[in-house]
């Protein structure tokens, strides 16, 4: 693993676990700013998506164009600062402005890293590159529930010298600010931005410059990409409102406390993603001549499978089946996240990648990040339901919509290697 994508890499797990954060640390926030479940799932999805994948628009028209490495050193230390400044806001209002503009500069880092790693020649190591990277979710979420957890119950009730008042959730939004500002600058310095293409090497489509058009180009012209956009957004808004609201499960439907639901849901996640992410990436690392029609098809297994289990694991009553569901979740989840982009390198031109990544971040972050976690609260709130069914019925409808799309994306791509192969 080279130094950029260890870089990278270290920066996606900070971004990771600053995303997560608000899954833990939301019962705390509920109750110091008096929140009813629609604002706390509001705060853990929508305030937080819906800034991501606007901000991720511009930025990815900048990424297409510039340099690539030091844009994304000078967002790690903005949303580093912007989550410092969470853990101060004395106010809901206070503290959704400054999760929007946390969310603003992290949407720069997804987009900057697979373009930098589509301009591998062998589509194996594109994948192999992106696989690892997209370890970073499980490593970061993970230690975020565990460590988070950890200091919670650590400064509950012991006013530390230099944060004398802070609640603990403060003190667990500083301590993931912090590291962010170191990361920023070893990332300019130390990381190595690749030579593009000259522009005159790039195909036709390449020279479109407006979103119109590279939204006519993924959503009219390429019906395969169109589905499968669709598809994952489907795939995300059911594991986003897990993730979101699973910490709260175990507290509320087992009665677990915080630094158990958090130690137990952290560990399981890490160890369950970060296995699901490394067999995904060593198997379509391995494989010759890899193509996106193969990735979608593997995706689409994976969702049939896991449409059950995500439903048995809302509607469980014991620990012990919610864990292991919930790791099961976790490791098949992890090996469709890790390879999400991966279609889209591939058949996407150099040029038009970074926006491409920036428009599935805007359908699957404003969407799906969005209306999952937000429409459990709205369910609950409105009918009284239990936070279990609430959730399961979120995923149901996810899991459903998803597997119907992901079928009509892989019909759709084989209608058009067949095509080609007749040309």
């Amino acid at each position: 693993m080279g130094r950029t994508t260890t870089l990278l890499l270290a920066c996606f797990i900070l971004a990771q676990a600053d995303k997560q954060v608000m899954g833990l640390i939301g019962p705390q926030i509920q109750g110091s700013f008096d929140l009813s479940n629609t604002q706390l799932g509001f705060l853990q999805g929508g305030a937080f998506a819906i800034a991501f994948a606007i901000g991720g628009m511009p930025i990815a028209r900048l990424i297409d164009r510039g340099h690539r490495l030091r844009l994304a050193a000078i967002c790690v230390a903005i949303w580093s600062v912007a989550t410092i400044l969470c853990g101060l806001a004395n106010s809901f209002a206070l503290l959704l402005l400054f999760r929007a503009a946390t969310a603003i500069a992290e949407a720069a880092l997804p987009p900057a890293a697979f373009s930098i790693f589509s301009q591998q020649r062998d589509s194996r190591r594109v994948a192999r590159s992106t696989g690892i990277f997209m370890l970073a979710p499980f490593i970061g979420g993970g230690l975020m529930l565990v460590l988070g957890g950890w200091l919670l119950q650590a400064t509950a009730g012991k006013p530390l010298p230099l944060l004398q008042g802070w609640e603990p959730w403060r003190v667990v939004m500083l301590s993931v600010g912090l590291p962010g500002l170191i990361l920023a600058p070893l990332l300019a310095l130390l990381g190595r931005e690749p030579r593009r293409a000259p522009p005159s090497e790039a195909v036709a489509i390449a020279k479109a410059t407006r979103y119109r058009d590279v939204f006519a180009h993924i959503f009219v012209q390429r019906p395969f990409l169109r589905d499968y956009y669709l598809g994952m957004t489907a795939f995300y808004a059911a594991t986003a409102s897990l993730l979101a609201w699973y910490p709260a499960l175990l507290i509320r439907a087992i009665g677990m406390s915080v630094g158990s639901a958090g130690a137990y849901a952290g560990l399981t996640y890490l160890v369950g993603g970060v296995g699901g992410t490394l067999l995904t990436t060593a198997f379509f690392a391995s494989r010759p001549n890899l193509t996106s029609a193969a990735i979608i098809r593997a995706f689409l297994g994976v969702a049939m499978l896991l449409c059950p289990i995500l439903l048995a694991l809302a509607l469980a009553g014991s620990f012990l089946p919610s864990i292991i569901l919930y790791g099961v979740f976790a490791l098949l989840s992890a090996g469709v996240l890790a390879m999400m982009p991966v279609p889209i390198q591939l058949d996407l031109d150099d040029r038009l990648r970074g926006r491409g990544i920036a428009t599935m971040s805007l359908m699957m972050s404003a969407g799906a990040g969005t209306a999952g976690p937000l429409l459990v609260g709205i369910l609950m709130d409105l009918s009284g339901c239990r936070l279990g069914t609430a959730l399961a019925t979120v995923l149901l409808l996810s899991s459903c919509a998803s597997i119907w799309l992901l079928a009509r994306a892989n019909r759709a791509r084989q209608l058009d290697n067949n095509s080609m192969a007749i040309c």
